[in-house]
């Protein structure tokens, strides 16, 4: 048997937050910096968020007319890191 690379799982930790869905946060770093909006989703277990109107990507879709999808270029929300935004009080 040859040498091969093991690859280690690393361990999923549940980080504290007291940021919750519907939040109003801030973007503090990143090209998104300064952009205020309200937290779509919150995946505790990778320690990361989704912002609206923040860290928009360009993805390309294929046309599908079984499914009535138009086929270009779409822009959607990536998740940001906790560390990257402050949560607003108003």
């Amino acid at each position: 048997m040859g040498w091969k690379s093991k690859k280690r799982a690393k361990a999923l930790v549940m980080h504290k937050t007291k940021i919750r869905k519907d939040d109003t946060v801030e973007v503090i770093t990143g090209d998104s910096k300064g952009v205020r909006g309200r937290v779509l989703q919150v995946d505790r277990k990778r320690g990361k968020l989704m912002v609206e109107g923040a860290n928009l990507v360009k993805k390309h879709v294929r046309p599908n007319p079984q499914k009535q999808i138009k086929g270009g270029v779409a822009e959607r929300h990536s998740m940001i890191d906790f560390s990257n935004v402050r949560l607003v009080t108003d």
